[in-house]
């Protein structure tokens, strides 16, 4: 589509069952200038051939499986258009969604646009209106499980766009890079969302953009691998892309989640990936002085305009929460 104002990339891997309603709720929108591009990540089920018999969609075979930031990424690779959007495979759109989406690039400033992502089974409880980040090195969806009339109360800034429904202009992504394919999947978001920060940009929620997210469909939560990945991204994240100052100044933030981090790894039983995870970043000392460097090149604001948009209630945010969680765990079970 010559004139089309975005390329919604929809990385896919078995989700056959989820994409005919998902392209039925794209054929439907009130704004219709976009082309749709699929990206196969070597599907097992019959999505291929299934993608190969629709005229509406420009499909990419992946020869290997790259994971979901590399398959986000061979999309990326192909885009022509002013803007991109990175949409699951399990998701399905309100008629507006696409319109809302786009207005709030109105203004040069706004590199990312995130939707506003609800469960897709009722009572359609907030999955994220967006990323937060903190001193301590944690990322969190923003009202996660909270009701959808949540949203309307949120600042629109955050810090980074959740893959699950995210828009971006794609001069932006030509200046600081696109996702970080080491990642794999995990904090592939949140990366790039520093990265934008650190240049300037602002990334914000669209809250009449609103995208329905069967959670978790395309990706096992509960995997070694899911595991292994946060551990080692969220490590890289802190120590490559926290500025200098900011690092030092918290450093005391971080070693004490970590320490609690642990500790319900215990609990879990889930150490050996934990750990792996985190001696992988440790690995990947030389990968972390090259993105340092590489934040030089592309920084166009003062370490305390990136303090000013981190999360210092880590606690409260990403500790008690799970606390809490557990401790009515425990009195469940007496």
């Amino acid at each position: 589509m010559g004139d089309a104002a975005a390329t919604i990339i929809i990385p896919n891997f078995n989700g056959l069952a989820f994409l005919p309603r998902l392209l039925d709720s794209l054929a439907d929108q009130s704004r219709r200038d976009f082309e749709i591009c699929v990206v196969d990540d070597c599907s097992t089920d019959e999505s291929r051939n299934w993608l190969q018999s629709r005229s509406d969609v420009r499909l990419i075979l992946n020869e290997q499986n790259l994971g979901f930031a590399g398959t986000c990424n061979a999309g990326l690779r192909t885009a022509q258009t002013p803007f991109v959007c990175l949409l699951n495979n399990d998701t399905h759109l309100d008629r507006r969604w696409f319109e809302a989406a786009l207005k709030p690039f109105d203004d040069p400033a706004i590199a990312a646009v995130q939707s506003l992502v609800l469960l897709a089974e009722p009572p359609h409880l907030i999955d994220s209106a967006g990323d937060l980040y903190t001193t301590a090195g944690g990322a969190l969806k923003r009202l996660h499980g909270r009701p959808r009339e949540a949203a309307a109360k949120v600042l629109l800034d955050c810090f980074s766009c959740c893959g699950a429904s995210a828009f971006f202009r794609k001069s932006a992504l030509d200046f600081v890079g696109p996702l970080n394919e080491s990642f794999v999947s995990y904090y592939e978001d949140v990366e790039l969302g520093f990265r934008l920060h650190l240049a300037g940009y602002r990334c914000v929620l669209a809250p009449d953009s609103i995208c329905y997210h069967h959670l978790n469909a395309s990706y096992k939560p509960e995997s070694w691998a899911m595991h292994f990945n946060s551990a080692r991204n969220a490590e890289i994240v802190w120590w490559a892309h926290m500025p200098d100052r900011l690092r030092w100044k918290h450093i005391l933030d971080h070693l004490a989640f970590l320490t609690l981090q642990f500790g319900a790894e215990i609990l879990h039983r889930r150490t050996r990936a934990f750990l792996s995870g985190k001696l992988a970043a440790w690995r990947s000392r030389d990968r972390i002085r090259a993105i340092r460097a590489a934040d030089k090149a592309l920084t166009r604001v003062p370490d305390e305009q990136i303090e000013s948009i981190l999360r210092a209630d880590w606690w409260n945010l990403l500790v008690r929460p799970r606390l809490i969680k557990l401790w009515n765990e425990v009195r469940g079970r007496c």
